[in-house]
């Protein structure tokens, strides 16, 4: 028997299988591949919108907050922006009310019957907000929220839609949390400072003034430095909200010591410090209003950035 040839044609055998089975696995690897480009290729189904309103902005110049058993939040808006009518009549903090006026944009997944207000809590809404001008009165009432998204049903002109929970959670903040919380209004203007009855400033008589960015003080004999005064500008009274406020009654019995802040158009705002530490306190004496400071930013904005010159 020719037993070398056995053996050569059993490996013979053996490589042809291996090439069989490569070429098996190549053609499942390329039809795999083909496969997943296809599906890859395809573009996302998108999910329908429904467009809750096709009201702007701009629309409305009123809005009004209604939740069951409290008082009603209100706002207007007037030359100088938004304004809270009630319960307190005060500067709004617009960041708040253009996130509550977003609604009138909003958009959902669904849109359903209205047949069973009931079934989705509207039939006794958690909450109402009404968008309003001289002509248009728009009602908008939430229900409850969805079990599983954590979605809110919303009812609006005869339909029934589902929105983000934001929306309600904005519109549910406490009044106080609505107010501006910057001391100075954006629409004011400030072009001075009067710190001289301060204790730290009285010797010196401290004032600042400001005019196209360039600061000066009414004492000579002290040293400005502009990129100073900017940076402590920046860092304090441009437009930095306070911690929290509150409405105060004050106390004229006590000795606080104030300063003023000269705004365009020949206006003064005059500040009590009501207290320096932990942190600062101050009282706004127009709107009555007591703004919350920290500590350390507090001591910088009754310090500006100047000294006295040495003498000779």
């Amino acid at each position: 028997m020719d037993f070398g040839n056995g053996i050569e044609e059993e490996k013979n055998n053996i490589m042809k299988g291996r090439w069989i089975v490569n070429i098996f696995m190549f053609v499942i690897l390329l039809v795999g591949a083909i496969f997943a480009l296809t599906i890859n290729d395809k573009a996302p189904e998108k999910s329908a919108q429904y467009e809750i309103s096709n009201l702007k902005l701009s629309d409305f110049n009123e809005i009004d907050i209604n939740f069951p058993g409290r008082a009603k939040t209100s706002f207007k808006l007037s030359k100088n922006g938004w304004k809270m009518t009630s319960p307190y009549q005060t500067r709004a903090d617009e960041f708040y009310v253009y996130r509550i006026l977003s609604l009138l944009a909003a958009k959902s997944s669904e849109k359903l019957s209205a047949d069973d207000l009931g079934k989705y809590g509207l039939d006794q809404p958690r909450l109402k907000i009404t968008f309003s001008n001289s002509t248009l009165n728009e009602e908008f009432l939430f229900g409850t929220y969805n079990p599983i998204t954590e979605d809110q049903y919303l009812f609006y002109n005869g339909n029934i839609f589902i929105i983000n929970g934001g929306y309600s959670e904005t519109a549910s903040y406490e009044p106080l949390e609505l107010i501006d919380k910057r001391p100075i209004a954006t629409y004011e203007e400030i072009e001075g400072f009067d710190f001289s009855r301060l204790e730290q400033w009285q010797t010196v008589g401290l004032k600042l003034a400001v005019k196209n960015n360039t600061w000066s003080a009414s004492d000579l004999d002290l040293i400005i430095t502009q990129e100073d005064m900017r940076d402590w500008f920046e860092l304090t009274w441009d437009s930095i909200p306070s911690k929290s406020l509150e409405f105060y009654k004050l106390d004229q019995r006590i000795g606080y010591k104030g300063f003023d802040i000269l705004l365009k158009g020949n206006k003064k705002i005059t500040f009590y410090r009501i207290q320096e530490s932990p942190e600062l306190l101050l009282l706004r004496k127009d709107e009555n209003l007591l703004y919350h400071f920290p500590g350390d930013l507090g001591f910088t904005m009754l310090n500006p950035n100047v000294s006295k010159k040495e003498e000779k």
